[in-house]
């Protein structure tokens, strides 16, 4: 079987890390507001400091060691989806690159969502103690707290419905070739063929 290279081990242990503190973090964050208790600042702040590293390894590796265009999205990427909302079947037969204009979108979303997330959590961790820092909760003024606690628990609320959906298309039967991929780095070449345009997207072998 040939089997094309889709996501190196690097990209995948650092999804799947990403994917544990995200999730640790939603729930470390609202279960005590549904009335679970339980020693969550730790456990938050914690998760909160990996997913930061985690993100900026995203960036370095993708800037590095990959070819972020391919997340680039095109104007006529748009034009393509416009065409097939007017009911062109040829347009809905577009093929994508390596990442289809919805893939990108929803990146580019909880991208934002992580870095505000981020930010704003790290800003935060000037109000707890830890065994590295003094806690300064006057290091900024009441109404930038204020701020600074809306961003981050938005950020955190739009986390919620971002894991749903990437749940429920990672087990459709027709993405579960892509949640392979997540997995073991690499789709076949009839997949390759079938969903993407070999002209956007050059994949390599696997092992090459």
């Amino acid at each position: 079987m040939n089997v094309l290279l889709r996501h190196t081990l690097a990209t995948r242990i650092n999804h799947w890390l990403m994917a544990a503190c995200m999730i640790a973090l939603v729930l470390t964050g609202f279960l005590p507001i549904l009335g679970i208790k339980f020693a969550w600042v730790t456990l938050h702040w914690v998760s909160g400091v990996i997913f930061t590293a985690s993100v900026w390894f995203h960036i370095n590796y993708a800037m590095t060691r990959q070819d972020w265009r391919t997340m680039w999205i095109a104007r006529g990427e748009f034009a393509d989806v416009l065409s097939s909302l007017s009911g062109s079947i040829k347009a809905l037969k577009v093929s994508p690159g390596k990442y289809w204009l919805m893939q990108k979108i929803y990146h580019h979303i909880v991208a934002i969502m992580s870095l505000v997330a981020c930010v704003t959590g790290i800003l935060m961790l000037l109000k707890i103690d830890s065994p590295f820092w003094t806690r300064d909760p006057y290091v900024f003024s009441g109404e930038s707290w204020g701020i600074i606690y809306v961003l981050h628990d938005f950020s955190g609320l739009c986390f919620i419905p971002l894991i749903m959906m990437h749940v429920y298309f990672a087990i459709r039967p027709e993405k579960l070739f892509y949640t392979r991929s997540m997995i073991k780095g690499w789709i076949t070449d009839e997949e390759y063929r079938a969903h993407h345009d070999p002209e956007k997207w050059d994949a390599k072998r696997k092992g090459a």
